[in-house]
């Protein structure tokens, strides 16, 4: 039996929804998406044969329509997963104010995401990328740093960014990081990494820190290094040194795992070293290894390929 207003209008009902995004902080650009694809999914209700004026009367049918209109107009499968989640979350809120019995875009499955191979650097470009920073300023010496650290220990530029400038310890070469949802793990520094950080601390002071400021890292102007900051420096270092679509800090992550994979190290290892909670988040990086050995082997062995026809 239901116990809902049997006539609700989807147009009232996104407006509603609309304000109800902003009211729970949802980010401008979330807002902005949801509210994008509700749209959507209304003006193809008010064209479509099957059409359902109330928000009672739709059904999964409608929005495997929806979502059967969306690959028909060529939409990218990362962009209907957007816009089926955006569907999901509208009526899940039309359900709690018993405007529908029910939550018809969880009957429909989310398309799944083909997941590409991270990008690596090889040895040689970490090595070029680290020969080409500038150590003639405290800000030189700090982005070295940071470049060292990330791929020396596999960190997060979150928890890099989050160390002071107390936190390794300089007998152990370790550090405590506090990573994705909230598992601390401890990190392992090589000796480049650390002596790289402790002659950047010898002139730390110089880029100007506010007294009693703590973070280890600091932009050109002393304040606190933020992650897009990191990002864009990265970036711009990388430029010329790498094709990589995203020349993110991250980089240096993917490589720091692959590279020991490269050189044999145990998967259970590297997993607990990047703090992952699971094995098959490791495993990708088993992929790229391989993907590099085929790419050596099909330019390096003599009967790799096919032979050449006259």
């Amino acid at each position: 039996m239901h116990i809902f207003p049997p006539d609700m209008d989807i147009a009232y009902a996104y407006e509603r929804f609309a304000e109800w995004l902003s009211v729970q902080g949802y980010r401008p650009h979330t807002q902005r998406r949801y509210c994008d694809a509700v749209a959507e999914f209304c003006a193809y209700q008010s064209e479509s044969a099957s059409s359902a004026a109330a928000v009672g009367e739709l059904t999964a049918q409608h929005v495997r329509g929806f979502i059967a209109h969306l690959y028909k107009r060529g939409n990218a499968k990362r962009t209907i997963v957007t816009k089926l989640s955006a569907l999901r979350t509208f009526f899940h809120f039309c359900q709690e104010r018993r405007w529908c019995n029910g939550n018809p875009a969880r009957a429909v499955s989310l398309p799944k995401l083909d997941k590409p191979l991270p990008s690596v650097l090889q040895q040689a470009q970490v090595a070029q990328a680290l020969e080409r920073i500038d150590r003639s300023t405290p800000w030189g010496w700090c982005l070295a740093a940071l470049v060292e650290l990330l791929y020396s220990s596999g960190m997060r530029i979150s928890e890099a960014l989050s160390l002071e400038c107390d936190s390794i310890d300089p007998v152990a070469l370790t550090v405590r990081v506090v990573g994705k949802g909230g598992k601390e793990r401890v990190v392992l520094l090589g000796k480049q990494a650390f002596e790289a950080i402790e002659q950047y601390k010898r002139c730390r002071a110089a880029l100007g820190p506010a007294a009693g400021e703590r973070a280890l890292f600091l932009s050109p102007r002393g304040k606190p290094l933020r992650p897009a900051q990191a990002w864009r420096a990265i970036r711009k270092l990388l430029e010329g040194i790498s094709d990589a679509p995203r020349r993110s800090p991250h980089i240096f992550r993917h490589s720091f795992a692959t590279h020991l994979l490269d050189r044999g190290a145990d998967l259970q290892a590297v997993s607990m070293l990047l703090g992952h909670s699971s094995l098959r988040s490791t495993q990708v990086y088993t992929h790229v290894s391989i993907e590099r050995l085929r790419q050596a082997y099909a330019q390096a062995h003599p009967r790799a390929t096919s032979p050449d026809k006259d």
